[in-house]
């Protein structure tokens, strides 16, 4: 079936059907003009599922005091009056709220933001949320009346929320759903599949389950997401945003391939277990130099750069290199 949202003209006649299979007045032969007109073609079906969608949707306006029409609407729905006189200006009402909303949601503009190797961006959104893209990062911006959707393709940003009751806010990053609760968070989908999501105030609900402010989540297709929830320093995430990298006996494995995501640079390690050796400081994502002076003052390790400068070769100190 067809995933294109319909025209104007046919989600008008899908609505008509709609309202008309509800009212007690349709008849047997009312359904079946309607069964031969929803098989006539996909773009039919397609319209007519569009307007049951729409109709389950609508009750999340109930908030918004500003649409008028939906407590009509509901009224008439939950009733089920037979369409006369009144019923029929009733349906035209709906219909016209339907059609105004419906129109402005699947019309709605869908934006691409992205940030070079290095760099950070701060997008503030219409509703007044804001995004802090860190580098590296490509995401997608959706917002309509009823939702509000950011894709994540891949990076990390930090998301805070202006929470509406009637207007979800999701982040979509991989087969995660993450829904905000009021809420300040950080998402980072790193290249080769896992995702961490920390919340950094509030709480949010990840594929339904709640996760709360202090908490970091890490998601990976070969590990039980039960065994990989961990309190966390909420400094410590934030200070990229900063243009620092904070680690606390971290593997130095783990830190080069931060600083990767931050350099046209890639480390290569002589002995496997230079890797998990372990180091803590602050350091600024923008100055390699002082890093690898520092490394090699902290660590007993050695750096040198290899051929063409785009790789860095690490070894123990006593060896020649």
């Amino acid at each position: 079936m067809s995933s294109r949202s319909p025209s104007e003209r046919l989600l008008k006649q899908a609505l008509s059907w709609f309202f008309l299979l509800q009212s007690e007045s349709c008849t047997d032969e009312d359904r079946q003009r309607f069964n031969h007109w929803f098989c006539k073609s996909e773009a039919h079906q397609a319209a007519y599922a569009h307007a049951e969608r729409l109709w389950s949707e609508v009750d999340r306006l109930k908030e918004a005091a500003d649409v008028p029409g939906l407590r009509e609407a509901r009224q008439w729905r939950s009733k089920r009056k037979s369409i006369n006189v009144v019923g029929w200006a009733v349906f035209f009402l709906i219909s016209s709220v339907l059609m105004r909303v419906g129109w402005l949601e699947y019309s709605a503009e869908t934006i691409i933001y992205s940030t070079q190797l290095g760099e950070q961006h701060r997008v503030t959104l219409a509703d007044g949320s804001s995004i802090i893209m860190n580098t590296a990062t490509r995401l997608s911006v959706r917002i309509s009346p009823l939702q509000r959707k950011i894709m994540l393709d891949t990076g990390e940003a930090i998301f805070n929320v202006q929470h509406e009751i009637w207007r979800p806010f999701i982040v979509n990053a991989g087969a995660l759903q993450i829904r905000d609760i009021g809420t300040r968070f950080n998402v980072h989908k790193q290249q080769a599949g896992p995702i961490l999501v920390t919340v950094l105030e509030g709480a949010v609900e990840i594929n339904g389950v709640r996760l709360n402010a202090g908490y970091q989540q890490y998601y990976s297709p070969y590990a039980d997401p039960r065994t990989l929830l961990r309190p966390i320093d909420i400094g410590q995430v934030e200070a990229w945003q900063h243009g620092q990298l904070v680690f606390r006996q971290t593997r130095l494995g783990r830190v080069v391939a931060e600083l990767e995501r931050y350099h046209p640079i890639h480390f290569v390690f002589l002995d496997p277990a230079i890797a998990r050796e372990t180091l803590s400081g602050t350091f600024g994502t923008d100055d390699l130099p002082f890093f690898l002076s520092s490394l090699e003052k902290i660590l007993p390790v050695r750096v040198k750069p290899l051929p063409g400068n785009k790789s860095l070769l690490i070894d123990w100190a006593d060896k020649k290199m």
